[in-house]
C-alpha cells in the first residue's frame, strides 16, 4: 500500500501546477473598472479675455512690452490697459507725453508694437467697446500734432549692416496699407519712410544694440541728431 501511494503523489502534484497556472492568465486579461462613483475625471479651464477686461491674464506686463521697443533715455512703462488684442503702454519719464504706446497681438506673432499717440479712432482698430487708449465717437477724433520738419540733409554713409524694409516690417505692426520704403542708415541709427495712403512726413526711427540688435525707437519726424548720439548729418535727424 505504501509504494501505490507514493506513486500518486506526482499526479496530484501536476494537477495543482496546472491549475494555478490556469489561474493567473485568466487574471492577466483583466481591465480596470470605472470609480465607483462614477465622477469624471476634473478638466482643465481656460480663462478667455472678454471686451474691457484690462485685468486679463493675457494683458502682457510693461517690462515685457518694453522688449519690444527701446525707449529714450529715462523712460519706462507704466501702466498698460488691454482690450481685446490691444495692450496701450503709458509711458513715464520727465519727457513723456500724453499719448501711449499701442501694441497688437496676432496669434502666431504675439505682441507687436503698432503706433505711439493719442488721437487713435476705436473703429480703426476694430474694436466696437470703448477703450482707454482710442476715441469711440468720431467726431472727437483729433489728429497728433505735426512736428517740426527736419531740414534736408544728405547721408553721411550706409551702414554695410543696414537693415531692409522687410526686416524693419517685421518689428513693428503697420496699419493696414502701408509698408515700408526706403530705409537710411547712419552709424547704428536706421530711418524706414512709411509708404500708403495717409501716411504723414515723418519716419519710423530704429536703434541697434550689440547683443538684441535692431529695435523700434520712435515715430515722428523732429529728432535732433545730438539726442541720438550722432555728431554727423543723418536724413532723419536735424544737425546745428
Amino acid at each position: 500500500m505504501s509504494a501505490r501511494r507514493l506513486l500518486l503523489l506526482p499526479a496530484v502534484t501536476v494537477l495543482l501546477a496546472l491549475t494555478a497556472c490556469g489561474t493567473e492568465e485568466s487574471g492577466s486579461g483583466s481591465t480596470a473598472s470605472a470609480p465607483a462613483n462614477g465622477t469624471p475625471s476634473p478638466t482643465s479651464t481656460v480663462t478667455t479675455m472678454t471686451a474691457g477686461d484690462v485685468k486679463s491674464a493675457d494683458c502682457p506686463s510693461g517690462a515685457t512690452l518694453q522688449k519690444l521697443v527701446e525707449l529714450p533715455k529715462d523712460m519706462t512703462f507704466g501702466k498698460v490697459e488691454c482690450v481685446k488684442d490691444w495692450a496701450g503702454a503709458d509711458p513715464q519719464g520727465p519727457k513723456a507725453g500724453d499719448g501711449v504706446y499701442l501694441f497688437h497681438y496676432t496669434a502666431g506673432t504675439g505682441w507687436k508694437y503698432y503706433g505711439e499717440g493719442s488721437g487713435y479712432d476705436c473703429k480703426d482698430l476694430g474694436l466696437t467697446v470703448p477703450a482707454p487708449f482710442c476715441i469711440s465717437d468720431p467726431a472727437t477724433t483729433t489728429t497728433k500734432p505735426a512736428t517740426a520738419k527736419p531740414a534736408t540733409t544728405k547721408p553721411v554713409t550706409t551702414s554695410p549692416t543696414c537693415p531692409s524694409a522687410k526686416t524693419l516690417g517685421s518689428l513693428v505692426e503697420l496699419p493696414k496699407g502701408v509698408t515700408f520704403g526706403k530705409v537710411e542708415c547712419v552709424k547704428d541709427w536706421a530711418g524706414a519712410d512709411p509708404q500708403g495712403s495717409n501716411v504723414g512726413d515723418g519716419v519710423y526711427l530704429f536703434h541697434y544694440t550689440a547683443g538684441t540688435g535692431w529695435k523700434y525707437y520712435g515715430e515722428g519726424s523732429g529728432y535732433d541728431c545730438k539726442d541720438l548720439g550722432l555728431t554727423v548729418p543723418a536724413p532723419f535727424c536735424i544737425s546745428d
